[in-house]
């Protein structure tokens, strides 16, 4: 049987253990200094100071341009080789999608939903086929009637200047989708355009034909509409993918030159052809956004109390 009283005994001076100990700590507190004062946390990331740096790459889809004659007649070919009566057309054109490669600087203009930016694009690789036919009743060489059908081929580039503005349409679970326009100039060079094919004239003999035309450029007005999401993947670096429908305007075709190995060669000067309709493109783009942040003063020193 246990022995009550002994235990009864034994807690009273533990409890006046306990009691004396913490006494003497609540008089030690009471005697020390106050801690000394930290300096206040200043937040990791660096301000944002309304600017930033843009790169994007990505694929231009066009549909292929209607090529059409520059004025009356066959373009790019001297008489009096053909008559005032000579006609040329195009058709079965194809074009070849193009690369695209970005760089430009904008600012925010009403954190955090309005943006503006310039950009300078190039673009290159696109390669132009389209079917030409020249017919002509009564060549002034005579032989009666003169019929021609070449295949003419050319690389498409464009250099494009845009000012463009986007609205941000808020934060959904980490993606930012976006709308923006934007208006500039295109400069569109066709370059290494070559034309080759037969002619058949009213004797009967098929004879090859072609040249080379001259490289041409036409610089025209410019527009495009843009919708993307962005997306946060440093804490000043985002992720952009977007689409861009891009209206870059016309194109022109050079004039003729002869080349050697053809035993027929109709040679004239000035342009020869010109698009019907303008140069458009579906694009496909991925970029990224730097965020320029705010320049910093140097930190206070911070001074240790002892």
């Amino acid at each position: 049987m246990a022995n009550w009283t002994l235990l009864a005994n034994w807690r009273t001076p533990v409890l006046a253990g306990c009691l004396t100990l913490a006494s003497s700590v609540s008089v030690l507190a009471v005697d020390l200094p106050p801690a000394p004062a930290l300096p206040a946390a200043t937040a990791s990331s660096e301000e944002f100071s309304g600017w930033y740096l843009r790169g994007d790459v990505g694929a231009g889809f066009e549909p292929a341009p209607d090529l059409g004659t520059a004025g009356a007649g066959a373009p790019g070919f001297a008489l009096p080789v053909l008559s005032p009566f000579a006609a040329a057309s195009f058709g079965g054109a194809t074009l070849t999608p193009s690369g695209t490669v970005d760089a430009g600087v904008g600012y925010v203009l009403l954190p955090p939903w309005l943006r503006m930016d310039g950009t300078l694009e190039y673009r290159f690789g696109g390669r132009l086929q389209s079917s030409y036919a020249i017919s002509d009743p009564a060549p002034f060489a005579g032989a009666g009637s003169f019929r021609a059908a070449n295949r003419l081929r050319a690389g498409v580039s464009s250099i494009v200047a845009l000012v463009n503005g986007y609205v941000d349409l808020g934060d959904y679970w980490g993606a930012k989708p976006f709308v923006g326009a934007g208006i500039g100039v295109a400069d569109n060079a066709l370059s290494g355009v070559s034309d080759r094919g037969f002619a058949v004239s009213g004797a009967g003999a098929a004879l090859p034909v072609g040249g080379v035309f001259s490289n041409a450029s036409r610089t025209n007005f410019a527009w495009a509409l843009t919708a993307g999401l962005d997306f946060d993947i440093a804490p000043d670096l985002k992720l952009e993918i977007s689409y861009r429908y891009l209206n870059l305007g016309t194109i022109a075709v050079g004039g003729l030159h002869c080349v050697a190995g053809v035993q027929t060669c109709l040679g004239g000067a000035g342009v020869a052809a010109t698009s019907r309709n303008a140069l458009a493109s579906n694009d496909v783009r991925v970029g990224l956004i730097w965020l320029v942040p705010e320049p910093q003063s140097a930190p206070a020193p911070v001074v240790a109390r002892y």
